[in-house]
């Protein structure tokens, strides 16, 4: 019930004002730390933390300021390699 009446007020206020951005804060006594997600495209690293029914992504930088447990490092590291697409050439051609 929560959640519903949460992302109502979170898209009311986008329609109300355009430039808002929704804010989460998420607390280190409710959260605990996942996995986390190595840079991509030079983007910075991420942390993926859950209070067991919710999941927040955050900065490498907040995670570790923030003072969430497991350290940083102890993290199990999720790595995204994506393939490059091939063509694949005809059998009439030589």
């Amino acid at each position: 019930m929560i959640r519903p009446l949460a992302i109502s007020l979170m898209l009311l206020a986008d329609l109300a004002c355009p430039g808002a951005v929704a804010q989460v804060v998420a607390k280190p006594e409710t959260f605990t730390g996942i996995h986390r997600k190595e840079r991509v495209r030079g983007r910075s690293e991420t942390a993926t933390v859950s209070d067991g029914k919710s999941f927040v992504q955050l900065t490498e930088r907040r995670y570790r300021t923030g003072g969430f447990w497991p350290p940083y490092e102890t993290l199990p590291t999720i790595i995204v390699r994506r393939l490059p697409v091939r063509s694949r050439a005809s059998a009439n051609h030589d």
